[in-house]
């Protein structure tokens, strides 16, 4: 189907070791009857500094993937990677985490910005 829906979450920040932080949003359908749609979170991740390595966990409707975007690595001043996780449900609200956590003995400065994109019409986000 189109992509009828989409909201950038809003972003969470980590600068500790051992440190997690996560975001969330609740996206409704508003059709009066359940409707099948898929929910894609592209989860953006960044690390400026330090050497932790950086896991992503996205939950959505208590389905979870979760991997580890950027390795325990020292020396590179920035690092990118996007976490993408698609399910399909017919439930008519969907709630939706992202949570950033970072591993290592160094402080670690690390961002998340994820994206959420609904292939189904008729829709509205709350946060």
């Amino acid at each position: 189907g189109d992509i009828c829906g989409s909201k950038v979450m809003q972003g969470v920040s980590i600068r500790e070791t051992n440190d997690e932080r996560s975001t969330s949003t609740r996206y409704t359908d508003s059709a009066t009857y359940q409707i099948g749609k898929t929910i894609t979170v592209m989860a953006n991740c960044e690390r400026n500094g330090g050497s932790g390595a950086i896991t992503v966990t996205i939950n959505i409707n208590g389905q979870v993937k979760t991997a580890e975007v950027i390795p325990y690595t020292a020396g590179l001043p920035a690092m990118y990677q996007t976490v993408v996780f698609s399910v399909y449900t017919t439930s008519p609200v969907v709630d939706i985490s992202v949570s950033l956590r970072v591993r290592g003995q160094y402080t670690t400065s690390a961002s998340v910005w994820p994206l959420v994109m609904v292939s189904r019409s008729g829709n509205n986000f709350t946060n």
